[in-house]
């Protein structure tokens, strides 16, 4: 439907409940929005729709960490405000094959490094639940910084454990360059007690549990 004279629309542009406004020249075209509900989808038309929903998961993961969020501008030559558009654009070009959507060496390294710290852990205090906190927690890490972590027990354990475990672990991370820092304290203890309530309210939100 067109609409002229109508002051009320003059310049209006855009959805209007279940209207659409447009402007041509001296004309406003007024149309209703079309009714989608019954519409259906070939399969390329799906297909495409679901690579769309994985570009925008792949960026939305990249762009949360910064360390891969800086590789992935220096990869696609963009500055931080773009990199998200750049990374849905390759990911649909290349079907998520490009290296930005890879793990690289050193992530794989960190993994099987983070799972023989945790098995080393657990298996010396079972009922030890871990967190990552620190650099390697918020992504903003390199492959030198250290391994902070947090471990929550059921049981009470002797400050003396804590440096048992630290020697231990030392062993692992010293073959990267790395240091680990161990926090080893009793779970009600950590969340109550008031030796531990400026280094809980400094790290808890950057607090990541270890898988």
């Amino acid at each position: 439907m067109i609409v002229t004279g109508n002051p009320l629309l003059t310049g209006v542009s855009g959805k209007l409940k279940n209207l659409v406004v447009k402007q041509y020249k001296d004309k406003t075209v007024v149309t209703a929005v079309p009714d989608m509900s019954r519409r259906k989808l070939t399969q390329k038309q799906k297909d495409a729709t679901d690579k769309m929903k994985m570009a925008i998961i792949c960026a939305k993961a990249i762009t949360s960490k910064p360390r891969q969020k800086q590789r992935a501008c220096e990869i696609l030559q963009v500055p931080p405000n773009k990199v998200f558009r750049a990374i849905v654009k390759k990911f649909l070009l290349s079907d998520g094959e490009e290296s930005i959507f890879k793990e690289t060496e050193q992530e794989i390294l960190d993994k099987k490094t983070l799972t023989t710290l945790k098995t080393i852990i657990t298996t010396d205090i079972p009922d030890a639940e871990l967190f990552l906190f620190g650099n390697r927690a918020n992504g903003a890490y390199d492959a030198q910084s250290d391994w902070d972590l947090l471990i929550l027990t059921t049981n009470d354990y002797p400050k003396t454990r804590k440096w048992k475990l630290q020697e231990k672990l030392f062993d692992v991370t010293i073959q990267q360059g790395t240091r680990v820092n161990i926090l080893l304290a009793q779970k009600d203890k950590w969340h109550m007690e008031k030796e531990y309530e400026i280094l809980r309210k400094r790290i808890e939100k950057d607090l990541l549990p270890v898988p």
